[in-house]
């Protein structure tokens, strides 16, 4: 029988293979990842052509207009699988959330139409290009805290070999001679000698004045200033958490909610109608009450306290 240490190793140099690859980082080889159908197929899945983290600072400082190198950024950011977690992203995916969220604003029971301002807090947020929709109608004056878990990520090295580390200066990958290898390590480093790489979509700087990206882990951090507002979207699935563990971080992000503020829990996934599913849990003293519901979220009778439910009722397609 095989040890459970090597068949632990064995599993990881799988998953370490599957997301290595020949790495361009160009805007050419992005904007051919733009169309759909057998060409992106070819060159993800037969070619395995990937992107190192170093893809980021060039589509920043591509010269081209704003929009098309916000758009390049965020190709780019959702093909890099950072450790524990898919930095995948896109303009206006999480819809149902932020209509949830301007709906509980509008509606006069919740009081969120008095807070001034208006706190949001937005976990998870990768490159912040999902939070756009939401952040360019919210009341004049709110204040918006973007987080993830890897705000920044960390650089070394020459062209030809470059080192990276992921948002806990952990060992991330190697970039050799073009080829970028994902080892996805819990081996620490320290960073004072990286260079750091922004994730923060330039988008959301040069046109709505964001100034950064603050890590958060929704699990352990808690904010000094409580919010009215918690988004947190494609965070508290069931591919990244068990259902004990999800229960934890939406009792932990409550810590964060001022008394009677709402917990937005939301994920794509195609087999949603439409594509998403959204929950809302409002904070009433130490507890976190079901307050609405869109789509069947697979996690939402873990928070639902009619009779028969609290059991997880995972999606049947990713």
């Amino acid at each position: 029988m095989m040890p459970d240490s090597l068949r632990a190793l064995l599993v990881h140099a799988g998953q370490m293979l599957r997301k290595s690859g020949p790495a361009p980082d160009s805007a050419f080889f992005l904007r051919l990842l733009e169309r759909e159908g057998p060409l992106r197929t070819l060159l993800l899945r037969w070619l395995r052509l990937r992107v190192s983290p170093d893809a980021l600072p060039r589509m920043r400082a591509l010269a081209a207009p704003l929009d098309e190198r916000a758009r390049l950024f965020r190709q780019a950011v959702s093909l890099l699988n950072v450790n524990e977690t898919y930095k995948t992203t896109g303009s206006d995916r999480t819809r149902l959330a932020d209509e949830t969220i301007l709906g509980l604003m509008a509606d006069p029971d919740t009081g969120l139409a008095e807070a001034k301002p208006l706190r949001l807090l937005d976990i998870g947020v990768s490159d912040g290009s999902a939070s756009v929709a939401l952040l360019s109608r919210l009341p004049e004056g709110a204040e918006v805290i973007l987080t993830d878990l890897h705000p920044v990520l960390y650089a070394r090295g020459p062209g030809l070999c470059r080192v990276y580390l992921d948002g806990r200066r952990r060992l991330l990958g190697v970039k050799l001679l073009g080829l970028y290898l994902n080892l996805s390590l819990d081996a620490r480093r320290d960073a004072t000698r990286y260079e750091a790489i922004d994730t923060l979509n330039p988008l959301l700087r040069e046109r709505l004045g964001v100034g950064e990206l603050r890590p958060f882990d929704a699990t352990h951090d808690v904010l000094a200033t409580p919010a009215h507002v918690i988004k947190c979207a494609n965070v508290l699935n069931l591919g990244y958490f068990d259902a004990a563990d999800i229960r934890a971080a939406a009792a932990n992000l409550g810590r964060s909610l001022v008394e009677g503020g709402f917990l937005v829990v939301s994920q794509n996934n195609a087999c949603y109608r439409d594509g998403e599913a959204v929950f809302v849990l409002r904070k009433s003293g130490q507890r976190l009450l079901l307050a609405g519901q869109t789509n069947n979220h697979a996690a939402l009778s873990l928070f639902d306290e009619r009779p028969g439910r609290g059991e997880a009722e995972p999606c049947a397609s990713s």
